[in-house]
């Protein structure tokens, strides 16, 4: 009998990232973890700052469904990784510098500066 070792905590991390990403603006949050790269820091973020749990699996052969693996977190658990995830999205974008925060206005071409006060 082959075992295999699973880290069932990354299968809540990126479920979670995946909703929490969700209730995100489009832009800049969601286009800038389309980036694998960038979701990917984010998860490392979240699964270096949690304690990750571990099981053993029968890998013989046969396909291991997602369910076989399933992990329950206490909700005292669930809100440390959600709230780990909103602070590492402001964090990894911070230090990446993926993203412009500046909302730009738009300016008519033929618009002088004295124009914009009025």
């Amino acid at each position: 009998m082959q075992k295999s070792l699973v880290n069932i905590t990354l299968a809540v991390v990126t479920e979670e990232v995946e909703i929490i990403l969700e209730s995100y603006p489009k832009y800049p949050y969601q286009e800038a973890f389309s980036l694998s790269g960038l979701r990917q820091d984010l998860i490392a973020y979240v699964l270096s700052r949690v304690p990750n749990r571990y099981t053993a699996i029968d890998v013989s052969g046969e396909y291991v469904s997602a369910q076989a693996v399933q992990f329950r977190c206490s909700s005292e658990q669930l809100l440390e990784i959600e709230d780990l995830i909103h602070t590492g999205i402001r964090d990894v974008l911070h230090s990446h510098d993926a993203i412009d925060y500046r909302v730009w206005e738009q300016v008519k071409p033929c618009s002088t500066v004295a124009t914009w006060f009025r």
